[in-house]
């Protein structure tokens, strides 16, 4: 695993926690993450990437990523269904965008 730019060339997640270059808002956004997003990256990817962007995206939002990942990965154990709706900042859409994550590719609707 290269510690420049992730080797998993996402994040976060959250794991990713995670979008498309076109879309840059300006402010927070709510995405539904759902299973394909843990059967995609594993704990020590997430953790990874979470860790190199802390500085940036801060504390709170890492580690709040982190939870929800750890959270998902959990219940998709048990439930492939499941999922959870992750809070990204315009600094982590930034970020995800730079290392060519498309959030929304593992975005689930609103039911």
């Amino acid at each position: 695993m290269s510690y420049g730019k992730p080797a998993v060339s996402a994040g976060a997640l959250f794991g990713a926690i995670l979008l498309s270059a076109a879309l840059s808002p300006a402010t927070a956004q709510d995405v539904r993450i759902g299973c394909s997003l843990v059967q995609q990256y594993g704990g020590a990817e997430v953790s990874a990437v979470l860790d190199q962007v802390r500085s940036t995206v801060g504390e709170s939002e890492a580690n709040s990523l982190h939870a929800k990942y750890v959270g998902l990965r959990n219940d998709c154990s048990s439930n492939l269904s499941a999922s959870r709706v992750v809070r990204l900042s315009p600094a982590m859409h930034r970020l995800l965008t730079e290392y060519g994550v498309n959030v929304h590719r593992f975005a689930v609707l609103q039911r």
